[in-house]
């Protein structure tokens, strides 16, 4: 009976510690779980001298600390002199500079932008990622800054990827007036869907009981759970307008879930799709992205 009941001991002590591996794997600073260096696209004409003008601008440094775990984040606020502040979130095991296209883009529409490092990326601190949660809760104090600062501000909400799965979480929350509307360029349904994903595309297995494991180990080191990470679920709560904006070359977050996405809840929506990959759409389809996005924020601004 003693050597059963060691084996089992044993035996559930190696399950917690594969767990564990595989939380670490998943979250931790700089995991490439969703995928390595992101490939290089050639960008259309004048996109790359635009950004660089963008950098040259002043920047005010914002920091402020997480709610949910009291970690030190920074963003970036570039002003414009506008009464419409954007806020872009990046995506996975990234930091704000990977959206400094993105960024431009607002700028020259006119608008002021705030470039976020989500927790776990660039300047923020943080040792875990939270696949579009943690950040969707980091995101609300975001917007509270926002509005301390800037109360009359009417404010935008863009993400990429992961970002985009934070900014639609988000929005299923009780949010101040302020914000208006959210843009999610290749964001997923759900962390568990783009999780198993990527188990069976690129090791060939399910995986489901191995996330679930896994997230338990999340809820007790991270502090939440991955089926809290659940877009169409927050979008059923939604009332702000989306515009979903995915590339049908996309084999990080397959097209497939922009159709479950922008088909759900009660809101009003626009939907853009081009040929391009993985959050590359308006580098290689620019014009028809920009355009998409100035009458978006035009009819709901």
């Amino acid at each position: 009976m003693t050597i059963i009941i060691s084996i089992i001991i044993i035996v559930l002590l190696l399950v917690v510690l594969i767990l564990n591996a595989l939380f670490l794997y998943l979250q931790k600073r700089g995991s490439k779980a969703l995928g390595g260096t992101a490939p290089q696209i050639k960008r259309d004409p004048g996109l790359d001298e635009k950004t660089n003008e963008f950098l040259k601008l002043k920047k005010d440094i914002w920091m402020i600390k997480s709610k949910f775990n009291g970690n030190k984040l920074v963003g970036w606020f570039t002003q414009n002199n506008s009464d419409v502040t954007v806020i872009l979130v990046h995506g996975f095991a990234v930091d704000h500079t990977s959206l400094n296209i993105h960024a431009q883009l607002f700028n020259n529409l006119g608008y002021n932008v705030l470039q976020i490092d989500n927790q776990a990326a660039g300047q923020s601190e943080g040792k875990y990622m939270g696949y579009g949660y943690i950040e969707s809760r980091d995101l609300i104090d975001w917007i509270n800054e926002v509005v301390a600062r800037r109360p009359d501000d009417k404010i935008v909400l863009f993400g990429a990827s992961m970002g985009a799965a934070t900014v639609m979480l988000t929005s299923g929350e009780s949010l101040p007036d302020n914000v208006r509307a959210v843009i999610e360029d290749s964001g997923y349904t759900s962390a568990e869907d783009i999780l198993s994903y990527h188990c069976q595309k690129r090791y060939k297995i399910k995986g489901l009981w191995l996330i679930k494991g896994a997230s338990i180990i999340s809820k007790i080191r991270a502090g939440f759970f991955y089926g809290q990470a659940d877009c169409q679920k927050a979008l059923a709560k939604n009332h702000l307008p989306v515009l979903f904006m995915h590339g049908a070359n996309d084999f990080t977050v397959p097209i497939e879930m922009e159709k479950k996405l922008s088909t759900c809840g009660n809101f009003s929506r626009m939907v853009y799709d081009s040929l391009g990959v993985h959050i590359r759409s308006y580098y290689v389809d620019s014009k028809k992205y920009q355009t998409t996005v100035e009458k978006f924020l035009e009819r709901y601004l």
